[in-house]
């Protein structure tokens, strides 16, 4: 079931695709991403998000939220045309949440960066760096809790993946040392039992999101080629053990 939009509050001043946010009917307030980005990006944000998902990542809960005509109509919005009414891709805000900080980085336990390193590592995702100098983890860390939430997928499946760029500037990337086969193997295992939900995830993705009212394709992605990006990754499956 999907959320409608009810509020508008702003635009995201980081990020290439400075998300809307604003507040659902069901209480939660979303980041949000539909004409802010390629219709090739939405559909494979949301499928490597819920994957993220059925693999027990820690990702901020996703939604499809629709945008009222009558909020874009009225809304006062830096660059309206990216506001758009229709289906949009949310990410639930954390309360508190903020941008991971190199000096968090010790706070999280090293079984949740193996996690996550290995799964960025197989749908292709050079979205997640950081270093002393600055970058984009693409994490959130909620003070509360302290834990961590991923955000921002539209860029995984990429097809000019650099492997030597991803090991010398991931985030995680501290733990590769840790990653002994065993637990390459478990969550290989893990991961790639979940593209059997793959069919269930695509009918959840929007029709306008994939094509127009008169048929015509909006997106170039296809659940069938995602599968085979999946099941047989354009790089090695286990490149990204030490050694």
């Amino acid at each position: 079931m999907s959320v409608t939009l009810v509020s508008i509050c702003g635009r995201s001043e980081t990020g290439l695709s400075r998300p809307f946010f604003g507040e659902g009917d069901d209480g939660h307030s979303y980041f949000l991403k539909r004409d802010n980005i390629s219709r090739d990006q939405l559909v494979v944000e949301y499928v490597i998000s819920r994957l993220a998902e059925e693999c027990g990542l820690p990702v901020a809960p996703v939604q499809i939220v629709e945008i009222p005509s009558d909020l874009t109509r009225y809304a006062i919005v830096e660059r309206p045309d990216e506001f758009c009414p229709g289906a949009a891709f949310g990410s639930q805000r954390i309360p508190f949440a903020d941008e991971l900080r190199v000096s968090h980085l010790r706070q999280i336990e090293d079984e949740v960066k193996l996690r996550v390193i290995l799964f960025d590592w197989w749908v292709r995702n050079p979205d997640r760096q950081l270093s002393i100098l600055g970058g984009d983890p693409n994490v959130l860390w909620d003070p509360t809790l302290q834990s961590i939430h991923l955000v921002d997928h539209d860029r995984c499946l990429d097809p000019n993946f650099d492997e030597a760029e991803f090991k010398r500037e991931h985030i995680f990337r501290d733990v590769r040392p840790l990653i002994e086969r065993s637990v390459f193997e478990k969550w290989r295992t893990k991961f790639e039992s979940t593209i059997y939900n793959l069919g269930q995830i695509w009918e959840e993705i929007p029709a306008e999101w994939l094509e127009c009212e008169s048929g015509i394709a909006r997106s170039s992605m296809t659940q069938q080629e995602i599968e085979a990006q999946l099941i047989k990754p354009e790089v090695p499956v286990d490149g990204i053990l030490p050694g």
